[in-house]
Order: C-alpha cells, then structure tokens, then sequence
C-alpha cells in the first residue's frame, strides 16, 4: 500500500488521531514515519485543522531535539504527514514502574527544555508535554514529537483554540490548562516539572480516582516535596521542581533556557557532590597509614568478641527472632477492572494484569492501573485485616 509516494513497510502504533507507519521513500531511499489522519476523523474539520496544524508547526522549526517535518499531502481521502523515523522507546516505556536515576532524568529533562525554549522563541507552545511524546533515542537524545494541538502565534490564523476549551492530557495538564485559560510556554514548562517529579521519585505530584479529582489536585493541592516523596537528597532540584510546579504561570520559569540552565546546574551538583580533598604530605600520609593499622587491630578485637557472642547464643532463640521479624501476609487485595488486561502496580512495583490477587500484609499502599488508550488510574489505599480486599476500577478512555 502507498500514500503518495511513501511505501507503507509496517504499522508502528494508533492513536485518537491516526495511525503511524514506518514507510520507505524511493525518491531519496530512507525510511519515514507516515502519521496518516483515522479516515472517521477527515469528516470533521476541526480533526482536519489539527493534523495539519501540526505539520505547521514541526515544519517551522528545525532543532537536533524536535522531529523533523518531510512533506505533507493527501491520499485515499484522508491526509498524511511525512516525518523524520526515529529508532528508540517513549519516554513512558522507559520511566514505568522505577524511580530513574537523578543524573539521567536531569540531563534528558535538560534537553526537552532547550527544545521547548526553541520551540517557544518561534511562536510554538506545545499544550501535550508527556512522556509518550518524547522519544528517546539509542544515544540518549531526546526527540519532542506530537504537536498536534500545539498553538501556533500566527496573527493570520483562523483556527485557535478559545478560552473554555481544554486540550492536552489530565495528569499534565497545568492550572490554566484545567481551568480553560490561554496556555503558554510556561505551561509547558510546568508539565516538563511534573515529568521530572515523576522520574526522580517514582509516581507523579497530583493523582485521583477519577479525572474530577485529578484536576481538583491539580489547581487547588500543593505537591508534597519531592525531598520527602522520594529517596534523594538534592535540594536545589527539589525547589526547581517545586518552582516549575506553580500553580502561579508568574512564579515558574520563564523560558525554556532559564529552566535548562538550572537542571544544568543541578546536574553539575549531582556529578560533584563532595569538594575535592588535597592529597595527603608524605608525613601525613605515615600517620593516617599508621592510624588505620591501629582502626584495623581494634575491629578485628571487636568481631571476636561479637563471634563468641553469637556462637554462644542458642541456635532455636535466634531462628525464632530471625521469624518474627518477617512480616507475613495477612490479606489479599483483589484487583479488577473495566476492561480487564491493565497493568496493576503497587508502591512502583508490577504485581500482573487485571484481574489479580495480591497477598498483603495491612498498611497503606499506592496503586496505579495502567492500559494503553485509557487514561492511569491511581489512588492510595488502607489495607486491613480483612480477606479479600476488592479493587474494581473502571478505566477511563482517552478517545
């Protein structure tokens, strides 16, 4: 099959807007991304305008972190864009389930943003940060993909989105975003903060049952500080994220480049935590030789006396001690869900796909569902004595 003169090689994935394929171009013999428009979205003219203001607008700007437009055209009574092919995994794959390492997460989000500030200084807001949208590559660069309902400053345009109307995805949608308010850069930005919260601690900032809820977190709670939600120690990140969580567009960071800079810097501290230590004189070198030979006598002096202590100890006291300081589940949680297949997570941790039985000992647990085309579901939940525990959710779609 061919749209235009792209030679259709195999499907790469749906979404609510179209399908994407990898396709071949004899003309010039390289391989593309063929986003072709769903043929039940070419009979409403607002779908129209949006498949091709995405084109538009990848196709003004041209950045090493930003996919590259080719052509665009019609075929088969619909319309198709040719972009740049990209080999790697979304940001989503990647990040689920695990809390990324500190370096890592700064260094890619670092990139996104100077690929939002360019973006930013051509006219171009996003309104669609996720991490399905951004690609990372084998070499560890990032690409920003899906601009679908990027807005587009363009005195001469007909279609812009108009105050009321909300666009974008629910958990990283910004205050203004929820509320139905113009977005700008710094709405971008501030979804670009709560990716970063996501990857460094493990879950996100604002979550809920249902969407109501998400967007009640969203523009009425403050996140918890990342300091105590997760398991680092870096200050200075954690007021960046917080600062890039505002609920104030006033209070974030301006641009794409000042929030850049600032996970530069951080990566900078994360990479030289301690100052360097002078190298030792010859003399002192002697002594703190010296010093650890003593240190050495006195911990081996210290484990003797340990050992002894242990061995004498009775072998059927410390099996009994060793026991009971294992906890040993005492409930089930039973999770299912509509549809049934999704993902069930618990404190981060993949536990199998709906539905499910979960042996628990009683406390309180995070638990996220996650199904492709429906929105995660995630809620906190208090787990007692009580066997089973039932977790029916119904999982909303995207479309």
């Amino acid at each position: 099959m061919k749209y235009g003169r792209y030679e259709i090689v195999e499907e790469l994935g749906r979404g609510t807007m179209g399908v994407v394929y990898k396709a071949h171009d004899p003309q010039i013999d390289r391989m593309v991304a063929l986003k072709v428009l769903r043929p039940d979205r070419v009979v409403s003219q607002d779908f129209v305008l949006r498949f091709l203001r995405e084109a538009k607008a990848i196709g003004r700007i041209s950045h090493p972190n930003i996919v590259t437009v080719y052509d665009v055209g019609p075929d088969h009574g619909t319309i198709y864009i040719a972009m740049e092919y990209l080999e790697g995994r979304p940001l989503n794959e990647v990040i689920k389930g695990r809390a990324v390492p500190v370096d890592e997460a700064v260094a890619l989000c670092a990139q996104v943003a100077e690929a939002l500030g360019y973006a930013h200084s051509r006219g171009i807001t996003h309104r669609d940060i996720k991490p399905s949208n951004i690609i990372l590559t084998p070499d560890n660069r990032i690409k920003l993909t899906d601009f679908g309902i990027a807005r587009i400053e363009d005195p001469d345009a007909a279609q812009q989105t108009q105050v009321g109307d909300i666009l974008g995805t629910p958990v990283y949608m910004a205050p203004e975003q929820v509320m139905g308010q113009k977005a700008d850069g710094r709405t971008d930005l501030y979804a670009l903060g709560v990716i970063i919260y996501e990857m460094v601690v493990g879950k996100r900032p604002f979550v809920g049952g249902n969407i109501a809820a998400i967007f009640r977190s969203i523009t009425h709670e403050p996140p918890e500080d990342p300091m105590n939600a997760g398991r680092f120690g870096n200050r200075e990140l954690a007021d960046l994220i917080l600062k890039s969580l505002s609920k104030d567009p006033a209070n974030r960071f301006q641009t794409g480049e000042a929030m850049a800079a600032a996970l530069n810097r951080c990566l900078d501290a994360v990479a030289h935590p301690f100052p360097e230590i002078p190298p030792l004189t010859e003399k002192a070198g002697r002594s703190k030789k010296m010093g650890l030979v003593i240190a050495i006598l006195c911990l081996c002096l210290v484990a003797g006396i340990v050992g002894y202590t242990v061995i004498r100890k009775p072998a059927d006291e410390s099996t009994h001690t060793d026991s009971a300081a294992v906890p040993v589940p005492s409930s089930i949680l039973n999770v299912t869900s509509t549809p049934a297949g999704a993902q069930v997570f618990l404190d981060a941790t993949f536990k199998g796909t709906t539905p499910v039985d979960i042996p628990l000992v009683p406390g309180s647990y995070e638990v996220r569902l996650n199904l492709p085309d429906y929105y995660d579901w995630e809620a906190q939940l208090q787990i007692g004595e009580e066997s089973p525990a039932p977790l029916n959710v119904r999982l909303v779609s995207i479309d």
